[in-house]
């Protein structure tokens, strides 16, 4: 467990990183990674969400974690007021690059309330969004973009769109090295079976 709450300390450092690095231009949400908890099969990838000083979030705006390794479908959670979607192709704000495999899921959020989110504010708490993977590992180069709104009332760019991006832990996929600790064991299993079959 130990090893669990460094692994997550080391998550959550990388994404107030960001989240400061995030603020210095004027960023919008920022999911912040919590913690991944064991579950049968796999872990429950939990996140927080921040929403900068300088934004405000309205009906209809959304961030997007990229390449969701072992994605467990109907998994994924999110507080009142948010809706969560699973594509192939995420849905990426147009002023944003990011790398997306198409052969693996990502998943966005989007926030469907009335009332205007205004920064600075944190959403949710450690579990407030995220879902399931058959995955373990921690990749701590995962992606995300988000679009929001500027929160500067009395200026002329008040409530204009504004988006952002950075890194974001994600599953990762195990190294052809770990699946290679599997094979000494795998051997031995397959021959004690082969037997069983003959007799």
């Amino acid at each position: 467990m130990r090893h669990l709450r460094s692994r997550a300390s080391f998550g959550a450092l990388l994404s107030a990183a960001a989240l400061l690095i995030g603020n210095a231009v004027q960023a919008d949400i920022i999911p912040v990674f919590e913690v991944a908890t064991p579950i049968g099969g796999g872990c429950e990838f939990s996140y927080t969400v921040s929403v900068a000083a300088d934004s405000r979030v309205n009906t209809g705006d959304y961030f997007t974690v990229y390449d969701f390794n072992g994605y467990i479908a109907g998994s994924e959670f999110a507080p009142a007021d948010w809706t969560s979607s699973v594509q192939l192709l995420g849905i990426t704000p147009p002023s944003q690059i990011v790398l997306d495999n198409p052969g693996v899921v990502n998943i966005t959020f989007t926030y469907t309330g009335a009332a205007t989110i205004l920064g600075p504010a944190t959403i949710g708490g450690v579990g407030a969004f995220g879902a399931d993977s058959t995955m373990c590992g921690e990749n701590v180069s995962g992606q995300y973009a988000s679009s929001a709104h500027k929160n500067n009332p009395g200026k002329a760019d008040d409530n204009t769109p504004q988006q952002n991006q950075g890194f974001l832990v994600t599953p990762a996929v195990p190294e052809t090295s770990s699946l290679m600790l599997l094979v000494p064991g795998l051997v031995p299993l397959g021959m004690m079976l082969r037997r069983r079959a003959r007799k």
